[in-house]
């Protein structure tokens, strides 16, 4: 683990990137603008959800009903009973924050395939859930009327690119807040159950307030995300909350990625993003690419890009460089 005194590096490396692509979203058309601001909200479950699979080894499968209930939780607040965003969204991460903790109290009683199964359960039941309240979610029909964010009248810019900014910025957020929590005791404590639960409780360290912490970080953060997507979109409807879905994705974005890294689901959530839009003329091949890329990763690169990316600067750095030619300085002494 890297130790405290680089973190405010780590912030500053995070603030130069997201300025660069801030500046860079501010060029782009609309349908530009859109695809940056899906990319960055799964960035933002991705790097979330990597605090639960890859610091602390625990395969989540209900994070898709997590990412939804942040997103109704918002549309019910904005659209049904006059909240603004900007109050709408703190409310939508903690009331998922509060869920999150529930779901981590009773799933943490299983472990390893069984936790997965129900974490999976749980993710179904959530699903069907939105579908059952129709007169909450609005059911198969979806919600739909969702105020957008409020835009404050000295940021001349588009909506649609008010929403990009807004996407990157949450990434930004949540991307620190993730390094502080990896670099802190209860991080440590994380890797420590990751590496060897019962090693982990022999030193001493509470195993289940580092569980519970992990898993709660993660559904807050992925709330926030369901709560941004919401009112990006001003519509939203249970297909985009379900496990073979968001829940499959978020794997994928993670494993292709890099686990344990950060900034590896992102470069996957960047990757996995952009491979839809490229296979729009082929749509029915997008989620065998989507598989086979999995596949490919698990098999070849278990760490995911982070590792390939890792490799290569360190080729790079041991590179052999030229040795100056030192004739023309001989001669010159000779003469």
């Amino acid at each position: 683990m890297t130790g405290s005194n680089s973190f405010p590096r780590t912030v500053i490396a995070a603030s130069a990137v997201f300025i660069a692509s801030c500046a860079v979203a501010l060029q782009l058309n609309d349908y530009y603008l859109y695809v940056v601001t899906i990319g960055a909200i799964f960035a933002v479950l991705a790097v979330s959800f990597d605090v639960l699979l890859g610091y602390t080894g625990y395969l989540s499968l209900a994070h898709g009903a997590l990412y939804g209930l942040g997103a109704y939780s918002c549309a019910v607040l904005t659209a049904n009973h006059g909240f603004g965003f900007w109050t709408a969204l703190p409310i939508a991460g903690l009331i998922t924050g509060a869920v999150g903790a529930i779901v981590a109290l009773l799933s943490f009683r299983t472990r390893g395939l069984y936790f997965a199964v129900l974490t999976l359960g749980i993710g179904l039941i959530g699903h069907q859930l939105f579908l059952v309240f129709d007169e909450v979610t609005g059911g198969v029909g979806g919600f739909v009327g969702i105020p957008g964010p409020e835009q404050p009248d000295w940021l001349r810019v588009s909506p649609t690119a008010y929403s990009a900014l807004l996407a990157l910025g949450l990434l930004w957020v949540t991307f620190v807040a993730a390094a502080a929590f990896v670099r802190s005791k209860l991080g440590a404590a994380c890797l420590a159950i990751r590496e060897d639960i019962t090693l982990a409780r022999a030193l001493g360290i509470r195993v289940a307030g580092a569980r519970l912490a992990a898993f709660t970080f993660s559904a807050v953060f992925a709330g926030l995300a369901g709560a941004l997507f919401a009112s990006m979109s001003n519509f939203i409807a249970p297909e985009s909350f379900t496990v073979l879905g968001t829940g499959f994705q978020l794997v994928a974005l993670v494993v292709v990625g890099g686990m344990g890294t950060l900034w590896g689901p992102i470069v996957g959530a960047i990757l996995l993003t952009a491979l839809p839009e490229a296979l729009r003329v082929a749509a029915t091949y997008s989620l065998l690419a989507y598989g086979v890329l999995l596949l490919v990763f698990v098999i070849f690169a278990p760490k995911g890009i982070a590792s390939l990316l890792k490799a290569a600067l360190k080729s790079f750095r041991k590179a052999p460089r030229p040795a100056p030619d030192a004739t023309p300085l001989r001669r010159e002494v000779t003469s």
